[in-house]
């Protein structure tokens, strides 16, 4: 039995210590933002469109950051998602003001659309015809951009040559815990499955804040090829790299903050929607997968604390490769790096929001913004 044991020890550090060191390179891979934008590229069309469901908390801001863009071509279209508050009565007080901002209303997603997706491919359409040489930007409502964002953007597509850049937001001022406790290891397990350079089986994006050329947009198909999905923005710059596009996780996090990760409970349940429309509702999945980080998570402790002389010190180092991990993971998205010794207990914290997942799966109470999911 004591064999037994070291070799599962010994087996679940190797296995933790892959993956920290794959995580590792996976952040490494991040574009930096370009240091400035470019002043001759202020002429370049670009339409962004913001989904909004229930968002008066939070739309103003929004709609207040993309006015203020340091940009001369730009559209600004609201899509109030068959809200039930004063989502669209903000929208369109910035309409009156500004005439670069429109509103469209819809009366929620029709059979075979998923909500968001809708709301966005709505937006497109809102716009009307725009030139080939187009960006089309897509933002979520809860997030601000600051007043370079656009214009860097589009200049680090521009250098890196690529057809769709995203970026994932930083945290709001007074910032909950979900953002040193469960955003480190949540970019980790995205970045297992998705790499920032569009390499492997899929391509890294992030739905926060995503530039696409218009004609790569059209060339997928635009959001109604994607129209049964929840993992919208990976799936976009899969099928963009897919066919024959570059694709790009950028840092522009100095420039593009969210305050949908707050407070605790709400960045929960954020990433328990998120990644039950990335495994599609499969119980087995998120169960295997909740249960498996577990076990992961804490192997290099566990070994550290009841192994034999080299099981510890297998453990301690691998316990530290999580910690290193962690850090970086945290840096990148302005978390805060504090929590980077105890990552084996954050990691496991994050494996029981998969297991919620696929216990709301089984009872059909898995949804988002009062939608209930519905999989076959």
């Amino acid at each position: 039995m004591r064999a037994i044991r070291t070799t599962l020890l010994l087996a679940g550090v190797a296995a933790s210590a892959y993956r920290s060191v794959r995580s590792v390179d996976r952040v490494r891979r991040v574009l930096a933002l370009s240091p400035v934008a470019d002043p001759g590229g202020t002429d370049v069309p670009v339409v962004a469109v913001v989904p909004a469901r229930d968002e008066e908390a939070v739309i103003d801001a929004c709609v207040r950051g993309l006015r203020a863009q340091i940009h001369a071509n730009l559209r600004i279209v609201v899509v109030d998602d068959a809200s039930a508050d004063a989502t669209g009565e903000i929208a369109r007080r910035h309409a009156a003001e500004d005439a670069r901002v429109s509103v469209v209303r819809t009366s929620g997603p029709p059979p075979g659309w998923k909500g968001k997706v809708h709301a966005m491919h709505a937006g497109v359409v809102a716009a009307g015809d725009f030139p080939g040489s187009a960006w089309l930007l897509f933002v979520d409502a809860d997030v601000v951009l600051g007043p370079q964002a656009l214009g860097r953007l589009l200049t680090t597509a521009r250098d890196a040559r690529a057809d769709l850049v995203s970026s994932p937001a930083g945290p709001p001022a007074g910032r909950s815990l979900t953002w040193p406790v469960l955003v480190p290891p949540s970019i980790q397990m995205i970045g297992e499955n998705a790499d920032p350079q569009g390499r492997g089986r899929k391509a890294f994006a992030i739905g926060h804040c995503i530039l696409v050329h218009a004609g790569a947009y059209e060339v997928v198909g635009g959001w109604a090829a994607l129209r049964n999905l929840r993992n919208e923005d990976i799936a976009l710059a899969t099928a963009v790299r897919d066919r024959g596009g570059v694709t790009r996780l950028v840092d522009g996090l100095a420039h593009v903050t969210t305050s949908g990760m707050d407070p605790w409970t709400q960045g929960w349940t954020s990433f328990r929607k998120s990644f039950v429309a990335g495994t599609r509702g499969s119980v087995p999945v998120l169960l295997g997968g909740g249960l498996g980080q577990i076990a992961l998570s804490l192997a290099p402790p566990a070994a550290a604390l009841l192994g034999r002389r080299h099981v510890r010190l297998a453990g301690l180092a691998g316990w530290a490769l999580q910690a290193i991990a962690h850090r970086r993971a945290a840096r990148l998205m302005r978390a805060g790096s504090w929590g980077a010794p105890l990552a084996p207990v954050a990691s496991a914290l994050f494996g029981g929001v998969l297991i919620d997942g696929a216990v709301r799966v089984v009872r059909r109470t898995s949804g988002w913004k009062g939608r209930t999911d519905r999989f076959r």
